[in-house]
């Protein structure tokens, strides 16, 4: 009976000790600390008009970011950079003022730690970028979407500066440059300062001028030689915190003898400012002989040889349309006419394609797509990418529903995501709607 009390004894101890291991192991796993934030520094260096490097992954060796072109770094003793990659990135070339996207992958190496289930820009940590995104892809794995900071640069002057051999006074620069196209559409902005000159005096300027050639014969009336300087010029308000404007490149001479020097004839755009006195419709008075553009009271007015100002809609000058009012005044920032809303830039010229606003994206019309610069609303295929507009014109991003259905904006890009998964579990098809 002892022996039988002893085996029943040692049986229940053992059974004890097995249910205290079973008890205890989950809870032992239960006990990992959760990290409560990451940190993550980024970098890149590259010059405008090259293509994305490669990633270099630096763990703890914050002085080796200086040699790279491009880097993904964390310094943690409990989670380290496991892989880096960038995405939506389809340029050929960089242009100043591109925002690329990395994606970085974190890994734990601590085991004592493990990742919460979510993570924001409060518990995010970035250097170098802003967070657009951070979901777990496992226990011990995070990843993290970046907009990298802005790529600054210089402007490329154009390639090439030259008068048109018919006639007299046609300037053309930046064109013809064939192969070169990408590389130098990545380099320019579109927009110029262009200067006349006769000798060493300056005859007259064009500044922020959208075009790639411009006629100035009705400045040429005076016998001399004459040559123009062009540069590329920042524009929108992007381009200009990123990019600083060009050299300058010189054209060859062009002599105007006294028989062929113009009678100032066709002169549209005057330098001097009108110091006359306003008339009662609010417009400037007619005390003055200039014609075309006239400053006056912080107002630019567009007069005509007969005296009489345009007013009360669009006129179309050298390929670009500006907007007057009632009194004569061009029109600047959004308007509406019609039902329908432009926005005309500072210097009065009517905008299209995409204009940034504020913190939202636009897009207006150009000349082959509808009405000339109307806000588009609703679905826009673009470029091979589809985006989606609300009705107050702004692009959407991120998850949206559209007519019951759940779409996926790519942030900071806003074309809609197709035949991929989203945040690991949401499956989207080929006309982008999520696959419920």
């Amino acid at each position: 009976m002892n022996a039988v009390r002893r085996y029943r004894q040692i049986a229940a101890a053992a059974m004890a000790c097995l249910m205290v291991l079973l008890v205890c192991q989950p809870v032992q796993a239960a006990t990992t600390k959760a990290l409560t934030g990451v940190s993550i520094r980024v970098g890149i260096t590259i010059s405008p008009g090259d293509t994305l490097p490669a990633i270099d992954l630096l763990n703890g060796d914050a002085s080796l970011a200086d040699g790279c072109q491009a880097y993904a770094l964390t310094n943690s003793d409990k989670y380290a950079i496991r892989y880096a990659e960038w995405i939506d990135s389809d340029r050929e070339y960089i242009q100043i003022g591109d925002q690329p996207r990395m994606r970085v992958y974190l890994e734990i190496t601590d085991s004592d730690y493990s990742f919460r289930g979510s993570y924001g820009s409060s518990n995010v940590t970035i250097r170098g970028g802003k967070m657009v995104s951070a979901r777990r892809e496992a226990d011990d794995e995070l990843a993290v979407t970046i907009t990298l900071n802005g790529v600054k640069g210089q402007y490329a002057a154009p390639v090439s500066a030259e008068w048109r051999d018919t006639g007299y006074g046609r300037a053309i620069w930046n064109q013809d440059y064939d192969v070169y196209d990408a590389y130098i559409d990545a380099m320019s902005t579109g927009y110029y300062d262009v200067y006349l000159y006769r000798g060493s005096s300056l005859v007259h300027k064009l500044e922020d001028y959208h075009g790639t050639s411009y006629n100035f014969y009705p400045y040429m009336t005076r016998q001399g030689t004459y040559t123009f300087r062009v540069r590329t010029v920042p524009h929108t308000t992007q381009q200009k915190q990123y990019g600083t404007k060009s050299e300058w490149l010189e054209s060859d001479e062009m002599y105007i003898d006294a028989e062929d020097v113009s009678d100032g004839s066709g002169q549209t755009v005057v330098d001097n400012v009108f110091t006359g006195s306003s008339g009662s419709s609010g417009s400037p008075g007619t005390s003055t002989n200039q014609v075309g553009w006239i400053k006056s009271g912080g107002y630019w007015y567009f007069r005509y040889p007969n005296g009489k100002y345009q007013t009360n809609g669009w006129l179309q000058l050298n390929g670009i349309w500006y907007l007057f009012d009632s009194s004569g005044r061009m029109l600047t920032g959004w308007q509406q006419v019609k039902g329908l809303w432009y926005y005309m830039q500072t210097n009065g010229a009517m905008q299209t394609g995409w204009i940034k606003a504020g913190d939202k994206w636009y897009y207006l019309n150009t000349a082959s797509e509808g009405v000339e610069g109307a806000m588009r609303t609703g679905w826009l295929n673009k470029g091979g990418k589809t985006y989606f507009l609300n009705s107050s014109g702004a692009m959407l991003e991120g998850w949206q529903e559209i007519d019951k259905k759940f779409y996926y904006f790519y942030p900071g890009y806003g074309y809609m995501a197709t035949n991929t998964t989203i945040d690991t579990y949401f499956r989207v098809g080929a006309d982008g709607a999520w696959i419920q």
